[in-house]
């Protein structure tokens, strides 16, 4: 559940300056949205599913759909709204650095807010992109009571209002320390701190580092990555947490969950596009 919207993604060998007018490189244009990112990314790792969401009654919108449906993802719960347009992110990329602007376009409370307890029953997990509205949190608690597995991309919000036993809740280091109590330089140590605050595990990404596990207990599992030169960071950490749930939807090990969440990133920020 969340966002689904298209994306212009500049390339450049800096950022520009301020006042500055700066040509760009090449440019690439095409659907995107953490939310749909993460379910085509599911989709290629075998899984069969479902996005809430919404797009407007326009182009962008059409080709967004399209591309899902074309990636074996149902659209069935993806509402398209007449009166408003498509979402649109404008990302400034320069292999490793990253700036994005986001335009909000069609309301996907509506969406969310017609799931329904079947709907949730008729799932093994959900998985939550966006801010956290009292139509996402009816969903989540509905998905709890039905015995479903959660899983929250806090995506640089504090999504704590969201969090519960046992729910996986990705971050990446950068966001994470910009978080309310996070430990200044200590990525782990904030990844303990809302561990246990939450009850429920953390998985946090920490670049050219690979990613950890941290559990309510204390405990802490790292995984390495493979140094990389990016090409487009745009879309790798909802690469990852496709490969991450993926992979411990069917019951892999801690370890192998990190793994896969890695080489799914991997995947996407060597190449350009979110969704290649």
């Amino acid at each position: 559940m969340g966002g689904t919207n298209f994306d212009i993604i500049v390339h450049s060998g800096r950022m520009p300056e301020e006042h500055e007018k700066l040509r760009g490189g090449e440019y690439t244009a095409l659907p995107g949205g953490s939310a749909a990112n993460t379910a085509l990314g599911l989709a290629r790792q075998g899984c069969e599913v479902r996005l809430v969401s919404a797009v407007g009654d326009d182009v962008l919108g059409r080709m967004c759909v399209e591309d899902l449906r074309a990636g074996g993802v149902d659209t069935s719960l993806t509402v398209v709204d007449p009166a408003a347009p498509t979402g649109m992110a404008i990302v400034l990329t320069s292999g490793s650095g990253k700036r994005m602007m986001t335009f909000a376009g069609a309301d996907r409370d509506p969406a969310i807010g017609a799931v329904t307890p079947d709907d949730v029953r008729g799932v093994d997990h959900v998985h939550v992109v966006g801010e956290p509205t009292p139509a996402l949190a009816r969903v989540v608690s509905l998905a709890r009571r039905s015995g479903r597995s959660v899983s929250v991309e806090w995506n640089g919000r504090n999504m704590s209002s969201l969090a519960g036993e046992a729910t996986l809740n990705f971050m990446n280091a950068d966001e994470a320390g910009r978080l309310p109590g996070a430990l200044p330089g200590d990525p782990e140590g904030t990844a303990r701190r809302y561990a246990a605050a939450l009850s429920g595990q953390v998985i946090l990404t920490l670049g050219s580092e690979g990613a950890l596990w941290a559990s309510p207990d204390g405990t802490v599992l790292r995984e390495p990555t493979v140094a990389v030169e990016p090409v487009d960071r745009t879309g790798g950490g909802d690469a990852f947490d496709a490969g991450f749930v993926a992979a411990w939807l069917t019951g892999e090990r801690s370890a192998a969950c990190l793994r896969a969440g890695l080489d799914a990133a991997l995947h996407v920020i060597t190449k350009r596009g979110a969704h290649p």
